[in-house]
């Protein structure tokens, strides 16, 4: 997503000015190649100004970043928590806020510009926040337990069947072995959420990239269900041979599925199970598979929940998120890329890919 704040600007263009847009432009290009191909972005603009002492431009635009880091980041998450949960958790949330590159994967300057004049530094910057790292500090204040409902579940099966020839899209229908595996966790009294619930909040491309194994993807779908746990994963058919000689014909249904904490962004259990029936034919058949390995699943399923919900003994030593020293660095912090104007002078130069 990307936030703009609309606002438009009349500063003076010094010389060169731009020249170095120019070359920003064409690394914002390189930069949103590589952001496309990795985990989903949380992406916003923000601004930043700071007064400028002894004409030291290089300390004026440091703080001037530094503040639109804060900016960013603020917004990021109201827009993960929503506003009453954001203001309920402020004072918490400020120990995240207190450091806010330590959530960046990159960044660029979309302007800046320093006035000899009125003696400040402002810059215009484009931030790429790493959702993991974020959701990972809010687990650790215990933020995102108090947004999801305890012992509650969703399941989402993105179902291939042979009768079909053309898939129909995920929110169009309602798959075979979902609901089996439904109906056996209502059975045994487990909260669910059903899709239809969620349709309109979740993208279909988020639902995918979760089955595809991204964390981030699951914890948002659970975050937006409200949900302790996210399963999710794919269901296809096949036809075993020909008909028998009763003229019955064997179709084979497979279901690969794993289960990720909301609040601990962690895969809690994974399976991947089939069942074989032999029907008249192909439509009776696949839907009698998908049902049977959705209630085999279910048992699995039903029995690894049990036992993530049971209560845990507590660890008898904590590390605060906001210890300034840090023995285990998120590796991606390595990852960081920065654009960074020139440290000296008044007027913008070309940008440097540090």
């Amino acid at each position: 997503m990307i936030r703009n704040n609309g606002q438009t600007s009349s500063l003076k263009l010094p010389p060169g000015f731009l020249a170095v847009m120019s070359a920003m432009f064409l690394f914002g290009l390189l930069a949103s190649s590589v952001s496309a191909k990795g985990e989903p972005q949380l992406i916003y603009e923000a601004e930043g100004k700071s007064s400028v002492k002894d004409n030291d431009y290089s300390q004026g635009r440091a703080r001037a970043v530094n503040y639109a880091f804060k900016t960013a980041l603020t917004v990021a998450l109201q827009d993960l928590l929503g506003g009453s949960a954001y203001r309920r958790n402020r004072k918490s949330l400020e120990r995240i806020l207190e450091y806010p590159k330590k959530y960046i994967k990159q960044y660029r300057f979309l302007e800046f510009y320093d006035s000899d004049v009125e003696q400040f530094s402002r810059v215009k910057m484009e931030v790429v926040f790493f959702p993991g790292a974020i959701n990972r500090a809010l687990s650790q204040l215990g933020i995102l337990a108090s947004l999801v409902k305890p012992n509650t579940a969703i399941v989402l099966v993105n179902e291939r069947s042979l009768s079909s020839e053309t898939p129909p899209d995920f929110w169009d229908y309602v798959p075979i072995s979902e609901v089996a595996i439904l109906q056996k966790f209502l059975a045994a009294g487990v909260k669910v959420t059903t899709r239809e619930k969620i349709s309109d909040m979740v993208d279909e491309n988020t639902v995918l990239e979760a089955m595809q194994g991204d964390l981030d993807a699951a914890v948002d779908i659970g975050l937006k269900a409200k949900v302790d746990i996210v399963i999710v994963g794919t269901a296809v058919t096949t036809r075993l041979g020909d008909k028998n000689a009763e003229g019955l014909i064997t179709v084979q249904s497979n279901l690969t599925l794993r289960a990720v904490s909301t609040t601990q962004s962690v895969v809690i259990a994974a399976r991947s199970d089939f069942a074989s029936v032999q029907a008249e034919d192909e439509f009776k058949g696949e839907l009698q598979a998908f049902e049977v390995v959705g209630k085999k699943m279910a048992v699995f399923f039903l029995d690894a929940m049990k036992r993530y919900w049971e209560p845990k003994p507590q660890p008898d030593v904590t590390v605060g998120i906001d210890d300034k020293s840090d023995p285990n660095p998120d590796p991606e912090d390595s990852e960081l890329l920065e654009l960074s104007p020139s440290s000296t002078g008044s007027t913008p130069s070309i940008m440097e890919d540090l």
